[in-house]
């Protein structure tokens, strides 16, 4: 194997295992109006729970309405909390932590989900 040809498969190695390693960090940026903290007044409220599920699972909440969910970690790994039809996310939320997340409504069914689990997912009813 030439010099070169060591250099490129150690680069694109190097460069594999970064992309691993971040993929694994289970880490988000907070986007939209959310914050790292329980809910201040009311709020719909939803847990990720073990078994990388939310509970409950489908929220009905008023169509047009602005509306703030507090989600809570029971779980002992880290979760987040995203809309993507919204452009929201809770950002990481840890282990016994909470965040909320607040948004209009809209009509219909909007799904919702945690972007570290794949099949982690629940929906919006907007009635």
């Amino acid at each position: 194997m030439s010099v070169r040809s060591t250099i490129l498969a150690r680069v694109v190695a190097v460069t594999a295992l970064g992309m691993a390693l971040a993929a694994c960090s289970n880490s988000s940026d907070p986007v939209g109006n959310v914050a790292s903290r329980p809910a201040t007044g009311d709020a719909a409220k939803i847990q990720a729970v073990d078994g990388n599920r939310f509970t409950p699972n489908t929220l009905k909440l008023p169509a047009g309405k602005e509306v703030t969910i507090e989600i809570t970690n029971t779980d002992d790994r880290a979760h987040d909390f995203a809309i993507e039809a919204a452009d929201l996310n809770t950002g990481t939320i840890k282990a016994a932590a909470a965040a909320t997340a607040t948004f209009t409504v809209p009509e219909g069914t909007t799904k919702f989900k945690c972007t570290f689990h794949r099949g982690m997912t629940g929906t919006i009813q907007g009635v």
